[in-house]
């Protein structure tokens, strides 16, 4: 485990008695897909760590629309807020394939935030840069759809590199429009050669064409 963590920031940055104190903290658990990690309201017990498969941060809303508000792939922490404020979870997160997580208890993560100066900064502009994430996400939404798609699969190719497993449905869901648009449009960058695509994955043949859309005043 100590190994594993040695390549997670912000683990990374503590030092190996640390991090080997920690580690024998954690549990790993396994979820199959479809799997609930956590509800929204729930009080949080753990920050979590993917350490294979992939998880999804969902929002529902009372007529049971789904909007994915992000995409946590392996190596990657979540559970950002609770982390920082102990409040209940925002969203949901549910295991998009079969998935096996890190749970670490955030009464010990907030000792080794309270512990190592550098551990706790690195977990701060972590969780900042999260949040921009979100808030660039909820500005986006005036964007056309085109635009909206570009960026969300630019966002997935940061953390997958250029093959990216999801289906349209779930990037119909991270863009906040329909899967039959975003089957339309995938279809038209596929025509422009910048993509490829087979069914539950999407390839980027040419992600500089996707940029120049965003950047496109």
């Amino acid at each position: 485990m100590e190994a594993f963590l040695a390549q997670v920031e912000p683990f990374r940055t503590l030092p190996v008695a640390a991090r080997q104190q920690i580690a024998a903290l954690c549990a790993e658990k396994r979820y199959a897909k479809g799997e609930t990690v956590f509800h929204e309201g729930e009080a949080p017990e753990a920050v979590w760590v993917v350490k294979e498969g992939r998880v999804h941060l969902m929002k529902f809303t009372a007529g049971g629309h789904a909007s994915t508000t992000c995409v946590m792939a392996p190596k990657e922490l979540f559970c950002c807020l609770p982390a920082l404020d102990r409040r209940p979870y925002p969203v949901d997160a549910i295991a998009a394939t079969p998935t096996t997580l890190v749970r670490i208890p955030i009464t010990a993560f907030h000792e080794l935030m309270a512990k190592h100066p550098l551990f706790n900064q690195q977990a701060i502009c972590l969780f900042c840069d999260r949040l921009r994430q979100v808030e660039g996400k909820g500005c986006a939404i005036y964007d056309s759809v085109e635009r909206r798609i570009a960026q969300v699969l630019l966002t997935l190719q940061k953390k997958f590199g250029n093959t990216i497993p999801l289906t349209r449905q779930e990037i119909a869901e991270l863009a906040g429009t329909t899967v039959e648009t975003t089957i339309r449009i995938v279809s038209h960058m596929k025509q422009q050669k910048i993509l490829t695509s087979t069914r539950g994955s999407t390839t980027l043949r040419d992600p500089a064409k996707l940029q120049a859309l965003l950047d496109r005043s």
